[in-house]
């Protein structure tokens, strides 16, 4: 069973009952780790408000990191927005993608946020910018159950 197939096991296990807000749902296969944060989940989709995926990436240099960031723009090309590279540490080798385009909606402006740090991990969320305070704000995005498992066959397919 491959991270995708595994990943919407996990989901498919009932929450502890004693949890309220999120609750962070996990799998593995081999080096590759997808842990998600989900506020709600059912059989068609869920909402949640962060996604992490750990690769052990076997190129953790500047570029290496910058490359596998090029590499997930090209391939998740089906969220709201497509995500593009906006920033790469020469240094840290840290890589920022966003969104190529915010989506306006109700006085605010939202976008997927993906950070790759040296340690080969990447965050996955979606931030909304207020225009009022002229703050952004973490906001929890939905996907369909579909997408969530075409995201982490990308996700490890990407790595390389």
């Amino acid at each position: 069973m491959n991270l995708s197939r595994k990943i919407a096991a996990a989901l498919d296990e009932p929450a502890p009952p004693d949890s309220a807000g999120p609750v962070t749902v996990s799998a593995e296969d081999g080096p590759c780790r997808l842990a998600l944060q989900v506020e709600l989940s059912s059989p068609v989709g869920l909402r949640c408000r962060r996604l992490e995926f750990s690769a052990g990436h076997p190129d953790r240099t500047p570029a290496g990191l910058r490359a596998w960031g090029e590499r997930l723009a090209d391939r998740i090309t089906y969220l709201m927005e497509p995500l593009r590279v906006v920033e790469a540490d020469p240094e840290t080798g840290d890589v920022l993608l966003r969104s190529r385009g915010p989506t306006p909606r109700n006085g605010r402006r939202s976008y997927y946020e993906a950070r790759i740090d040296a340690s080969g991990t990447l965050r996955l969320g979606r931030v909304s910018f207020d225009e009022a305070t002229r703050r952004p704000e973490v906001d929890a995005f939905q996907v369909t159950r579909e997408v969530l498992e075409r995201l982490a066959d990308d996700l490890v397919a990407s790595v390389g």
